[in-house]
C-alpha cells in the first residue's frame, strides 16, 4: 500500500507504507496523508508502532538506517 507523503523539500509522492516510520524518524517528511486528512509531523498526534525486531535482535529502522549507509 502507498501513502502520499510531503518532504521536507514540500515534492508530494506516494511512497510504500512501510516506509513512513522511517521517513518520519529520519525527518524526511513534514506531512503524510492518512484516511481523515493530512497529519503535519510536529503538530498532529501520531501513533508510534512496535517495530519488529530482526534475528539479531535490533529494530527494522536501525537494518534500514545501516543498510542506506553502507
Amino acid at each position: 500500500m502507498a501513502i502520499s507523503v510531503i518532504f521536507a523539500s514540500g515534492e508530494e509522492k506516494q511512497v510504500p507504507a512501510y516506509m513512513l516510520d522511517y521517513l518520519i524518524g529520519e525527518k524526511k517528511i513534514v506531512a503524510f496523508l492518512r484516511s481523515d486528512g493530512w497529519v503535519q509531523i510536529g503538530s498532529d498526534p501520531i501513533r508510534k508502532a512496535q517495530q519488529p525486531l530482526t534475528r539479531s535482535g535490533s529494530r527494522w529502522s536501525d537494518f534500514m538506517f545501516k543498510r542506506s549507509h553502507a
